[in-house]
């Protein structure tokens, strides 16, 4: 054992800073449905139950709540997904094929066309005019 003393704590004495999280929400994306046993309804193709609402629309909650009902899943909830939308096969294809190209994938994705043009401003490309 070596009678060495341990370093002093440099933060010792400091305030703990006050942290909050920011979760971006857009305010429009899809309700699923999420049954009983916590898991989202999905068909044998694992395509997702959903509709495409703004946040707290009770009409659509209501819409995929009988939806939902007519498929035989009475029990459970609705649950907003912020920024999701629904895409085809065609779309999905663009979408990688902007991506391969160094491109955004969809201009629907708000923090990424914002680190973009904060990028461009960076390197002083003229951005957003």
């Amino acid at each position: 054992m070596s009678n060495r003393k341990s370093p002093a704590n440099p933060f010792k004495g400091m305030k703990k800073p006050k942290i909050s999280v920011v979760e971006e929400n857009p305010g429009w994306g899809l309700y699923a449905w999420r049954k009983s046993d916590g898991k989202l309804f999905m068909d044998d193709d694992h395509n997702l139950l959903n509709i495409p609402s703004r946040y707290g629309d009770i009409t659509k909650m209501e819409q995929i709540r009988k939806a939902a009902s007519h498929y035989g899943e009475p029990e459970g909830k609705p649950e907003f997904i912020p920024g999701v939308q629904r895409t085809t096969e065609e779309n999905y294809a663009e979408q990688v094929d902007r991506m391969k190209a160094g491109l955004l994938p969809t201009m629907n994705d708000f923090g990424a066309v914002s680190d973009a043009k904060k990028a461009g401003r960076e390197r002083g490309d003229r951005v957003g005019e």
